[in-house]
C-alpha cells in the first residue's frame, strides 16, 4: 500500500507568488514592502526652492536691477588691449541677446573709469597697468558669462574708485612740483628779460611811459602772471583730499601743465592786445586794464594773472571778438 501524495495546494489567483530565497536577511513575503523614506519625510523647508528677489531676470528699465545668478552669455571674453594706452575690449558672441541696461550701464562706468585712469595716470605705467588690471577683473566678475553679476561688478567697481582717489595724492604731488617749476621759469624769464632791457634802454621796465616799451614790458610781464595764476587756481581748486567724482569733473587739460601753461600764455597775449586795440574795455576793482599800454604797465602782470586764474572768462571774452561783415551789421 503506497502512501497517499501530500497535495499541493495552487496560490490563489490574487495571492502573488512567494520568492523562492529564504535564506538569512530575507524578508518574510507578507512583510510589507518598506516606506520610501523621502517620501514619507516631512518638508522641513530644506530643499525647497529660495524665492527669486523681485527683479530677477526682468528687465524693467532700472538700471539697479541686478541680472540673475544664471542668465544668457552677453559677453564671452574681456581682455585688455596692450595699446599705448591700454584699452578693454568687450567681446560678444554673434548669437548673443542684446545686454539689459543694467549690463550696459556697468560697462560705461567701466569704461568712464578707464578713461580717467588713462588721463590720471599716463606718466606713471607701473599704476597704470596695476588699475587696468582691477578693471579687467571688474568686468570679468560683472559683464562676462552666464555666472556674472552686475551688483559684485559695482561692488568691484567701487574699491577701484576708491583706489584711483587714494592714489591721487600722488599725482597731485607732482602736479604741484611742475606748476612751481614753471613759476620759476617764467622769473627767471622775467628776470633776464628786464636785465637785457635794462642794459639797451638804460631805465628798468616799471619807468616806461609809453611806445614799444610797454609791449615789451608785457612781453615780460605777462608770463610771470599767467603761471603765478594757474599755480593759485591749481591750489584753491585742486585739494589734498578730493573724491573721486570731483577727479572725473577736473578739466583733463590739467594734467598736461606744460601744455596748459603754452595754451593760456598765449590767450594772455591776444587777451592784452585786444585791450591794447581798445576793442573791448575790462576793469577789476576800480582799475581799467586797458591803460596797461598808456602810462601803467605793471598792469601787465594783472593781466596775466586774470588769465591764468580765471581762465574761463578771458576765454569768453575773446571769443566775443569776432568779425562782422557790413551786411550783417544794418
Amino acid at each position: 500500500m503506497t502512501d497517499p501524495k501530500p497535495e499541493v495546494l495552487a496560490p490563489a489567483a490574487n495571492e502573488p507568488p512567494k520568492p523562492a530565497n529564504s535564506g538569512a536577511g530575507a524578508q518574510p513575503a507578507d512583510a510589507p514592502a518598506p516606506a520610501n523614506d523621502a517620501a514619507k519625510k516631512p518638508d522641513d523647508g530644506k530643499n525647497a526652492q529660495a524665492p527669486k528677489k523681485p527683479g530677477d531676470g526682468v528687465d524693467d528699465g532700472d538700471p539697479s536691477v541686478d541680472v540673475p545668478a544664471s542668465h544668457p552669455v552677453y559677453y564671452e571674453k574681456v581682455e585688455i588691449v596692450d595699446d599705448d594706452p591700454p584699452r578693454l575690449d568687450f567681446i560678444r558672441p554673434l548669437t548673443a541677446q542684446p545686454p539689459p541696461l543694467a549690463v550696459r550701464a556697468l560697462r560705461r562706468q567701466i569704461e568712464d573709469v578707464s578713461r580717467l585712469v588713462r588721463i590720471l595716470f599716463q606718466d606713471d605705467k607701473t599704476r597704470l597697468d596695476k588699475f587696468f588690471r582691477q578693471l579687467h577683473v571688474t568686468a570679468d566678475s560683472g559683464l562676462r558669462g552666464p555666472t556674472s553679476s552686475v551688483e559684485i561688478g559695482l561692488d568691484n567697481l567701487q574699491d577701484v574708485k576708491d583706489s584711483i582717489a587714494d592714489a591721487y595724492t600722488i599725482v597731485r604731488g607732482k602736479l604741484w612740483w611742475s606748476n612751481v617749476i614753471l613759476l620759476i621759469g617764467a622769473i627767471l624769464y622775467c628776470a633776464i628779460g628786464t636785465g637785457l632791457f635794462r642794459y639797451n634802454v638804460s631805465q628798468w621796465p616799471w619807468q616806461t611811459t609809453g611806445g614799444w616799451q610797454t609791449l615789451v614790458v608785457a612781453a615780460l610781464l605777462i608770463p610771470v602772471g599767467t603761471m603765478a595764476g594757474l599755480f593759485i587756481e591749481f591750489i584753491f581748486r585742486v585739494n589734498d583730499d578730493i573724491p573721486y567724482e570731483q577727479l572725473r569733473a577736473i578739466n583733463p587739460g590739467r594734467w598736461k601743465p606744460f601744455q596748459r601753461a603754452l595754451n593760456t600764455t598765449t590767450v594772455a597775449l591776444i587777451f592784452a592786445a585786444i585791450l591794447a586795440a581798445d576793442i573791448i574795455k575790462v576793469g577789476v576793482s576800480n582799475v581799467l586794464l586797458n591803460e596797461f599800454v598808456s602810462g601803467k604797465p605793471f598792469l601787465s602782470l594783472v593781466i596775466g594773472f586774470v588769465t591764468g586764474f580765471a581762465f574761463p572768462y578771458v576765454r569768453d571774452l575773446v571769443q566775443q571778438v569776432r568779425p562782422v561783415s557790413r551786411d550783417s551789421a544794418r
